[in-house]
């Protein structure tokens, strides 16, 4: 797929996004039904995952902002930087709600096939400012 066309549907799918802050539903609108999602802890999968993902990020900080901070795209490939702010107001992955901001880099991969994205890697470590608040409220705990 030539780079403009990759370009032009990763600026709608973006655009969507932002609008409407519903990920799940640009992710669906602008993928595969068969897209495979590639997770930076090792899960993989479909639209199912992506939706999983998007729900456990919006409960966990609901206030959830996205903010481009770079896009490159050759042939049929895109990557987009991005910074992910937010509070930390709802439980992930075991952690309880710490009520602090996070403000960390992201970068989300697409590779774009008939118009359509079919495989993603998503990656981001929301880890690091959690581990880092739990470690701070338990200084005797070794982790």
């Amino acid at each position: 797929m030539p780079t403009e066309e990759t370009r032009a549907l990763v600026a709608n799918f973006l655009q969507e996004a932002g609008q409407t802050g519903d990920l799940a539903t640009a992710v669906r609108h602008h993928s595969s039904p068969s897209v495979h999602l590639h997770m930076a802890n090792g899960e993989e999968g479909g639209i199912a995952l992506a939706q999983a993902t998007a729900q456990e990020l919006y409960t966990a900080f609901p206030d959830a902002t996205l903010t481009l901070e770079g896009l490159v795209v050759d042939g049929d490939r895109a990557a987009i930087q991005f910074r992910l702010s937010g509070t930390h107001s709802g439980p992930f992955r075991g952690f309880a709600p710490t009520g602090r901001p996070i403000d960390v880099p992201a970068c989300f991969a697409v590779r774009v096939e008939g118009g359509l994205i079919v495989e993603a890697w998503y990656y981001v470590n929301l880890f690091a400012p959690l581990v880092a608040t739990y470690a701070e409220s338990h200084p005797d705990d070794p982790l």
